[in-house]
């Protein structure tokens, strides 16, 4: 399959966001990397997911990011990765990638550059209870991506008080999240997204989320490592954070009483 030079999209803007390309100048003023005091307000988010190949090692075929605060969406990210790699055929049935959806892509190498500037300054956010996702990227990358990351699936069980962590699809339909592409990249950012959101605002007061040392308290997943290049260690993305399943809750949510789930 021929290899691009510029993102190609899969999904597109949901409305008339801002894109970024994967030739921006970088002239975007130096963020540094935000200390635990600082004020939740103050804080630019990227919230990320990626699609890959399925088996191990695992390989990139789709990336979507979106970089927000908590007053508004700032700018997305999104392409298709070019891979010669054979993509599971479990994993294709979820997210839909075969080897000739991916011609035209550009490589996975200026594809996490770009990312690397994208999210440069500011606190992942995946819905991935072992970080898979950034994980995945600091081991491509060879190196760490220098970014504290939460997880919406720990600030969930945080919320509800719940021992196991809560699919992606199943956490939007409790909190009225939309979802417009299930297992699309940019689709599940942006659901991520809207996910922190709304966790923050059900959960800001009861549990005094406040810095971002706060957040970091109750959703750090473990921190993301990398080896050499080599991801050949992690499961399977799609099936491991859109798998269903039974959610054991230990008592009453905090926050409103519509935030309760409908089943236990």
């Amino acid at each position: 399959m021929p290899v691009g030079d510029s993102f190609v999209a899969r999904l597109g803007p949901a409305a008339d966001e801002r894109f970024a390309a994967i030739d921006d100048p970088d002239d975007e003023p130096a963020r540094p990397r935000p200390g635990p005091e600082t004020p939740i307000e103050q804080l630019r988010f990227v919230a990320v997911d990626c699609e890959t190949t399925g088996q191990s090692p695992h390989r990139l075929v789709e990336l979507g990011a979106v970089a927000f605060t908590l007053e508004r969406h700032l700018i997305s990210l999104e392409t298709l990765v070019h891979s010669n790699d054979r993509i599971n055929p479990f994993a294709r049935r979820i997210h839909g990638i075969s080897s000739e959806t991916l011609g035209g892509a550009p490589p996975v190498r200026p594809v996490l550059e770009r990312f690397r500037r994208f999210c440069r300054g500011a606190v992942l956010v995946e819905h991935s209870a072992d970080a898979f996702d950034s994980r995945l990227i600091a081991a491509t990358l060879g190196e760490s991506l220098e970014a504290d990351n939460l997880d919406t699936s720990r600030l969930a069980a945080k919320l509800y008080d719940l021992r196991d962590t809560i699919g992606l699809e199943r956490l939007c339909v409790e909190l009225g999240v939309p979802h417009r592409r299930p297992h699309h990249a940019l689709a599940d950012a942006e659901a991520t997204m809207g996910c922190f959101l709304e966790l923050i605002r059900r959960g800001r007061e009861p549990f005094g989320w406040r810095t971002l040392g706060d957040l970091l308290a109750d959703g750090q997943p473990p921190p993301p490592r990398w080896v050499d290049g080599e991801t050949g260690a992690h499961r399977d993305d799609a099936a491991r954070r859109r798998r269903g399943g039974k959610r054991r809750r230990r008592g009453r949510p905090a926050g409103d009483a519509g935030s309760q789930p409908s089943v236990p």
